[in-house]
Formats: structure tokens, C-alpha cells, sequence
């Protein structure tokens, strides 16, 4: 157990404590690759390296964000300056508005430099972009002489411009950072503000070993969580196996005496039936009860015999009718007629005899 935390915790690799005990020569390589390696799979020696280099990175980079800070709000500044209004300027604010001009024109031609400066051959020769070099453009600087001359100034006027205006932003930064610093009461210092970066490198830290901490609860979840998978499959083949040798080898025993018993108790439901049964009979057909039903039953059969032999009458009388043929229904059909017309002629005859009576 140990070993394998061991192993997890200083390569890269996910190993259980079967494994370790399958492989023990694999995992004797496995521990001493542990300290030729670190815990992200490269070497111990290129490791170094990489946080050196890592580090003069770190230094340059924070050397060039400084210059480019300045940079950034010296060009912020001139364009204010360039958007200020001329029209009843004053002559602190001519001399101002000068000073921008002069430095704003230098910037531009240290841009050109790096644009015309394509840098070197093999054999030493500089290369420049049509044949301009910054030699020619440094002659060509009409602010040449201006510079050198207002120098003194400039320093006097850009540097606590420049300086009063970063911080400014440091101080919002900083209190964008910590809203509650004002809420506190205490006036905020250039001190406070200067340990801004010291604080966020320590809350990033802090941050990252969060992170950190968070992927090793995650690894070590994940290895519990395949140790539990396992532990259960060895409990899932135990009990299936309790499962088929002692309840499935008595269940066909358990089944046979169930439906024995089921069996039986059927048979004695229908010999309760039957009994039910009988009594009922005896209780509804009583000595009188029998004898009635003889006497409807002779009646019945006496009426039945009736209407046989009255079908059978009707149906030779039929038979004899259809022996005629197709002429036996008209011949009906007249004597319908002739015996309506013999009723209304008798109808008639009694109407003119009480006529005669009557006179």
C-alpha cells in the first residue's frame, strides 16, 4: 500500500496494490526511476534547467513589461496632450504642448529604427530596409538638437507626470484588488501599493497549490474509487457463488415441496366444492320441489308433442301447396278477391234490406 501511494504520488502513472503484487520486479524499475524522475515524467536535471530558464524568462519578461508600462502611458500621455485645446493656452502650457511634440517625434523615429533594422548576415553585414539606416534617420531628426536642449526639461516635466499618473493606476488596481482596503479607514500608501504584486504572486500561489491539493484528492478518489470496483467484483463472485451452491442447489427441493403442497391444497378445494355442491342439490330439490317439476315437466313434454305434431301438419299442408306449383299463389290471390267482393255485396245487401225494413 504504501509503495503504490509511493508510486502514484512521484510518476505520472496510476498502479494498484494488485499490480504491485503481480509485477514486484516492474515496480522495483518503477522506484528507482522515481528518483532519476520527477513527478511529471522528465529528468531531475532537465527539470533544473527548465525552472532556470524559466526564471531569467520570468526576469525578462518583467523587465520588458516594465519598459513597455512606461512606454504605453508616455504615449497615453502625449495623446492627451495632443487633444488639449490650443485656443487661450498659456505658456506653461505652450511649453508643454512643445515638449510632447519633441518627444512624440523622437518615439517615432526609435519605432522606425526597429522597422528599418532587419538585423544582420552571416558575415557581419547590418541589413536595412531600402537602404535606411538609423544612422539616416538620426540625421534626419529635425528634434535632434531640441532634445538635447530641452532635455533637462523634459526629465523635470515627463518623469513626475509619468510617474503621478502610475500611481494612479496602481492605486485603483489596488483597490480594485481589495475593495475592503478603503473600508478599513486607513489611508492607503505607496508601501501598500507596492506589496500589490507580492500579494497577488502569494494569493496565485496560494491558488495553485489549491489546485494542486484539488488534483490529488482527485487522483487519490480515483485510485480509491477502482481499489472500492475492485473489493466490490470480489464481493459480487463471493456471494455468486454462495448463490449457487447453497440457494440454487436446495431451490428445485424448495420448488417440489411448494408445489406439492399447492397440489394438495387444490384438491381439497375441489372436494370442498363438490360437497358445497351436493348440499345445494339436496337443499333446492326437496320431495315437493320434484313433484312440481314432474307435473311442468309432463306439461312441457305434452306441449312439446302438441306443436310437433302441429309442425308436421303445417309442414306436409306446405309440402302439398309447393306439389302445385307457381299457379297455387294466384289462384289464392283470387279467391282473396272473389271472397272481398262476395263481403262488400253482402255489406250491401243489408244496407238495402234495413232500407226496406224501414219503409
Amino acid at each position: 500500500m504504501e509503495l503504490t501511494e509511493k508510486l502514484a504520488d512521484s510518476l505520472p502513472i496510476a498502479i494498484t496494490d494488485e499490480d504491485v503484487e503481480k509485477n514486484p520486479e516492474f515496480c522495483k524499475l518503477l522506484d528507482s526511476l522515481a528518483y532519476r524522475l520527477t513527478s511529471n515524467g522528465m529528468t531531475r536535471s532537465l527539470d533544473e534547467e527548465l525552472n532556470a530558464a524559466n526564471e531569467e524568462l520570468k526576469k525578462q519578461k518583467f523587465a520588458f513589461l516594465q519598459q513597455r508600462t512606461v512606454l504605453d502611458e508616455l504615449k497615453e500621455y502625449l495623446t492627451e496632450c495632443e487633444s488639449l485645446p490650443k485656443n487661450g493656452s498659456t505658456s506653461i502650457k505652450n511649453n508643454q504642448l512643445q515638449l510632447c511634440k519633441i518627444v512624440s517625434e523622437s518615439l517615432m523615429l526609435a519605432e522606425l529604427n526597429d522597422y528599418v533594422n532587419l538585423g544582420t548576415t552571416k558575415d557581419g553585414t547590418k541589413l536595412a530596409l531600402l537602404g535606411v539606416s538609423c544612422e539616416h534617420l538620426s540625421q534626419l531628426n529635425p528634434c535632434k538638437r531640441s532634445v538635447q536642449q530641452y532635455l533637462s526639461s523634459v526629465q523635470q516635466v515627463l518623469i513626475p507626470e509619468i510617474e503621478t499618473r502610475l500611481r494612479k493606476r496602481c492605486e485603483n488596481l489596488a483597490e480594485y484588488y481589495n475593495p475592503n482596503s478603503q473600508d478599513d479607514g486607513e489611508p492607503m500608501t505607496f508601501a501598500n501599493i507596492t506589496e500589490l504584486p507580492e500579494l497577488i504572486e502569494r494569493d496565485k500561489r496560494r491558488v495553485d497549490d489549491e489546485k494542486a491539493n484539488l488534483t490529488k484528492v482527485a487522483v487519490l478518489r480515483r485510485r480509491k474509487f477502482w481499489q472500492y470496483y475492485q473489493e466490490i467484483q470480489k464481493c459480487i463472485e463471493i456471494l455468486d457463488e454462495i448463490i449457487r451452491k447453497y440457494r440454487l442447489k436446495y431451490q428445485a427441493d424448495h420448488d417440489t415441496i411448494t408445489c406439492n403442497w399447492f397440489a394438495a391444497k387444490c384438491d381439497a378445494m375441489c372436494n370442498k366444492l363438490s360437497v358445497l355442491a351436493n348440499h345445494l342439490l339436496k337443499d333446492s330439490y326437496t320431495n315437493e320441489t320434484v313433484s312440481a317439476l314432474n307435473q311442468i315437466k309432463h306439461h312441457l313434454v305434452t306441449a312439446q308433442a302438441e306443436v310437433e305434431n302441429e309442425l308436421t301438419t303445417i309442414s306436409e299442408s306446405l309440402r302439398s301447396y309447393e306439389a302445385i306449383g307457381m299457379g297455387f299463389d294466384k289462384i289464392v290471390l283470387q279467391y282473396a278477391e272473389i271472397a272481398k267482393s262476395i263481403d262488400e255485396k253482402r255489406w250491401a245487401l243489408s244496407q238495402i234490406n234495413e232500407s226496406s225494413n224501414h219503409t
